[in-house]
């Protein structure tokens, strides 16, 4: 028996359960650090480590088939903490909001349209059995922007045929105008740690990432790199690295609006939501002209995840001509939260 039960329960937790390691430590990651309002501690992003089908595989052996009757109370922490042989147990009651981050995977061997729609209408409410938010085809859609804005965005879509999941991963980011932006901490983390430069000791390279991503001002960018870089013994590797912060500093652009990279990238990210939001509202209506007309909130108050994956599971289902367009819902998490955090 675990000692859990004995132990105080805490609520005022949000749980944010993802499918791998890019949604919590590349997408979530970023996100909790530019919207701090969102109160979500890393320690509380699981990663599944496997798709939605087998989440759904994991509920039918623990509620049975009829798991989504009015009198089944799926405990869905519970459910995962006993999956991943977590040493204390969760508990539904232990947090406030469940959110669940999920690929749709159309080419996935597993994939059933029907399972999927179960799993989309039962998981609706973050503070009750949990929310549900797909991502079409994949997690990466988040980055599928070639423009900010990117006009064309509402109509993306992929075909069906393009398989496997790391096609459109490369598609994604060969087209993206986001990506090198997302990635820039890990690399300069990487450039930092790697053979050339090595700086070993994990808390004087954090703190240098940290200082140079809250550099805010061009002029002052090579005075306060060479301030930041003087924990690097060698006075000649110093000065190339700063010359190579500087330039990727450059392209990723922030310091030209006199923001830190923090600031740039909240803005990045609520362009993206708008973008999402937009999309998901044409999905839905099928009428692009009408969305011209309505505000993005009344847009965004008007979107149901179920009928979205239910035009998805339509367009998709032919297998040689069919398509999905290009979407993702988890950055709705910021708008479902407070909706002024992206106005």
């Amino acid at each position: 028996m675990n000692n859990y039960a004995t132990e105080a329960r805490r609520r005022g937790r949000s749980l944010l359960v993802v499918e791998g390691d890019h949604e919590k430590n590349e997408l979530f990651w970023l996100v909790f650090k530019c919207y701090p309002e969102l109160h979500v501690d890393m320690e509380n992003i699981w990663i599944y480590g496997t798709n939605i089908y087998m989440l759904y595989e994991d509920i039918i052996r623990e509620y049975g088939d009829d798991w989504e009757n009015e009198w089944t109370d799926i405990d869905l922490p519970f459910v995962i903490s006993k999956k991943k042989n977590l040493e204390n147990l969760c508990y539904k009651n232990d947090f406030t909001n469940i959110i669940l981050v999920f690929d749709y995977e159309r080419h996935d061997l597993q994939f059933s349209a029907d399972k999927i729609l179960r799993l989309q209408n039962y998981f609706s409410d973050a503070a009750d059995m949990g929310k549900l938010y797909l991502n079409y085809p994949m997690i990466e859609s988040y980055q599928h922007l070639k423009s900010l804005p990117d006009e064309e965005y509402i109509n993306r879509k992929i075909s069906v045929s393009l398989q496997p999941g790391s096609k459109y991963k490369e598609l994604v980011r060969n087209e993206s105008v986001i990506e090198k932006a997302v990635d820039f901490p890990h690399r300069i983390e990487d450039l930092l740690a790697g053979t050339r430069y090595r700086i070993e000791d994990a808390d004087k390279r954090q703190i240098c990432c940290d200082k140079i991503l809250n550099i805010s001002n061009d002029s002052e960018m090579e005075r306060s790199l060479e301030e930041i870089l003087r924990v690097v013994d060698d006075d000649k590797k110093a000065r190339t690295l700063k010359y190579q912060l500087k330039d990727w500093i450059e392209k990723v652009g922030y310091t030209h609006e006199n923001r830190t990279y923090w600031k740039h990238m909240r803005e990045v990210i609520g362009e993206i939501v708008c973008h999402n939001i937009e999309k998901a509202y044409v999905i839905q209506h099928e009428d692009r002209n009408d969305s011209n007309d309505r505000k993005l909130k009344e847009q965004f108050e008007q979107v149901d995840l179920s009928q979205i994956l239910n035009v998805q599971n339509e367009v998709s289902q032919d297998m040689e001509n069919g398509f999905i367009w290009v979407l993702n819902t988890c950055i709705f998490l910021i708008p479902d939260y407070n909706f002024r955090l992206i106005a």
